[in-house]
């Protein structure tokens, strides 16, 4: 005979077990003897306080006899603290991952000398659209073609992240945008002068800037005129503005649109900038909003016209007629320029044109040749 946990004997609390489910007319799960036809009745708790040794004391129904709730067995084992090691190296693992990952989206450059760190983080965390990119700090004879072809980039995309007009370039010093894409902005369209709100555009003969000085307009009558070349540019006889000066690029067009808008010619800084042809000054001044510097636009009459930019100092005046050959200016490298040269344009009814139709060669543009 064994004991329980409860105080019985086994044999005492299988005799008091049968003897309460006798009473009850239920299944016991010991006598086979028990009737099955009856309905088994739940063991429902009983709060009476009765004398466990006297069974004749028992409920009539089934008893449930409250425990201490103390296991018999082994202690609980409890939970294992976490050590405060291991919970700093997970909180390092999480930072490092969400930093990686904040680089990854927008790689930061480490040539903007106009950019702090914090302004470049910020920017790299936008989680928009906005095209991954680093940034360059433009030096000495740096051209937007050059910089895209060595980063293996779309010029457009400089054009687009940067904000750029047609014809805009890199000035020294200053950190431009470039796109991480290689395809970023392919198809892109540099903004066009004539989109940007021009409101004297082919009102003014003398505007406040070159491109709103519109060459055609009110035309005096004992206007210095250039010959009249009809279709045949090089009837206009333009001569070299830069003389003794290397030819280093030309009109550019990019899929639909125009990058480069006129020709640049390089001669020491300083060098004479030359009237191409007889006319009259409409425009001599600084140009800041569209990156020309001191520059200054000739109206030659009978539909053309010719700007010339990037000058240390101008030698004309607005409203004033210059003969051909004659000095308006020296060569610097003013305005949106990363070295000494002149950004030469040749335009039609005000819009350029590539100049160099209306010349023989690239030796005719860059040297002086008798017209």
């Amino acid at each position: 005979m064994g004991w329980t946990s409860d105080g019985f004997s086994g044999d005492d609390q299988r005799s008091w077990y049968d003897h309460a489910a006798d009473e009850a007319g239920a299944y016991d799960g010991w006598d086979d003897n028990v009737p099955t036809d009856d309905p088994i009745r739940a063991m429902v708790a009983h709060n009476d306080v009765w004398d466990v040794s006297d069974t004749s004391e028992a409920p009539s129904e089934t008893l449930i006899v409250p425990g201490s709730g103390i296991s018999m067995g082994e202690p609980f084992i409890q939970r294992r603290e976490r050590p405060m090691a291991m919970r700093i190296g997970l909180l390092a693992l999480i930072a490092c991952i969400l930093t990686t990952g904040i680089f990854a989206i927008s790689p930061l450059g480490t040539g903007a000398t106009s950019s702090s760190s914090f302004q470049a983080l910020a920017g790299s965390m936008v989680w928009s659209q906005q095209p991954g990119y680093f940034f360059y700090t433009a030096v000495a004879g740096d051209t937007i073609d050059g910089v895209a072809r060595h980063f293996h980039v779309q010029m457009g995309g400089i054009y687009e992240l940067n904000n750029f007009y047609i014809g805009e370039e890199f000035a020294v010093g200053t950190a431009y945008k470039i796109p991480t894409n290689p395809n970023y902005g392919k198809d892109y369209r540099p903004i066009d002068l004539t989109s940007v709100g021009a409101t004297n555009y082919g009102n003014k003969r003398f505007g406040p800037n070159w491109w709103d000085s519109i060459a055609g307009q009110d035309i005096p009558a004992n206007s210095r005129c250039a010959p009249d070349g009809g279709s045949n540019p090089l009837g206009f006889h333009l001569t070299s503005p830069n003389w003794n000066s290397a030819w280093i690029r030309g009109f550019i067009v990019y899929g639909t649109w125009v990058y480069h808008t006129g020709v640049d010619l390089a001669a020491p800084r300083g060098n004479p900038i030359h009237a191409a042809q007889d006319g009259q000054v409409i425009w001599a001044g600084y140009d800041a909003t569209n990156g020309l510097g001191w520059s200054v636009k000739i109206d030659h009459c009978n539909h053309v016209s010719t700007v010339y930019g990037h000058m240390d100092e101008l030698l004309v005046s607005v409203g004033q007629y210059v003969t051909q050959g004659q000095p308006i200016g020296l060569e610097g490298s003013s305005g949106s320029s990363t070295g000494p040269h002149l950004h030469f344009m040749v335009e039609w009814n005000n819009m350029w044109v590539d100049p160099m139709p209306f010349y023989v060669s690239k030796y005719t543009i860059s040297h002086y040749v008798a017209a």
